[in-house]
């Protein structure tokens, strides 16, 4: 299958890495996930942009459509109606339809990498203060948690406190659990993964206030 031949393709990219680090297996992960997200960072960013872009243009609807419900409350029609004509008329739609594509498309490529990770890891190895990277270490599960934990706290600023609560502790819980029972190679390439995030989240934040003034 197509797919195995590309998983199969990008595993032995982090073989040939790996061969390039002098034959360490967890530098060659490293480096390849560092590469992956380097190709990647012009599309995720621009992304985000959009869907930041669709999130800050239904904020300033927000008030016109808190009217439009309490004005029309109990027609639900009419709501839906006067809604859309307010959306047509800002040229604003009211799904985030760049973000969601774009997101989407994205996905195949980053299972595929997890997928070569996954099966390139088995071979194992020492890397750094990690004894074997085929089995969890503690450390890196808390190092990766917390780059998780900064990253969502940056990308949530703008929520009110309860729900910035709830979509930050929700998903560092569950990245924990997961990591604290998952290879220490993939692992490291989640810790790439989240140490990117934050970084483009605060990119967008950077020219945030430059796009507000122009």
């Amino acid at each position: 299958m197509l797919w195995d031949q590309f998983v199969d393709l990008l595993r032995l990219t982090i073989v040939a890495y790996a061969q390039a680090c002098g034959g360490n297996l967890g530098a060659g992960i490293l480096a390849f996930s560092v590469m992956v997200r380097i190709v990647m960072f012009p599309v995720t960013l621009r992304v985000a942009r959009a869907a930041q872009a669709h999130r800050q243009a239904m904020q300033k609807l927000h008030p016109e459509l808190e009217r439009i419900r309490k004005r029309f409350a109990g027609q639900p029609e009419r709501i839906a109606e006067e809604s859309q004509k307010l959306f047509k008329e800002k040229g604003v739609s009211p799904v985030p339809y760049t973000g969601c594509l774009g997101g989407l498309a994205q996905v195949p490529v980053f299972l595929a990498v997890y997928s070569a990770v996954r099966q390139a890891v088995v071979a194992g190895g020492r890397f750094l203060w990690i004894g074997n990277i085929a089995r969890p270490d503690m450390i890196l599960t808390i190092v990766v948690t917390a780059l998780t934990c900064a990253s969502l706290a940056y990308s949530t600023s703008e929520l009110p406190q309860q729900g910035r609560s709830v979509a930050v502790l929700f998903p560092v819980v569950a990245t924990f659990l997961i990591l604290a029972r998952t290879s220490a190679g993939l692992g490291l390439y989640w810790g790439v993964s989240a140490a990117a995030s934050l970084v483009q989240t605060m990119v967008i934040g950077r020219s945030a206030p430059s796009q507000a003034a122009a």
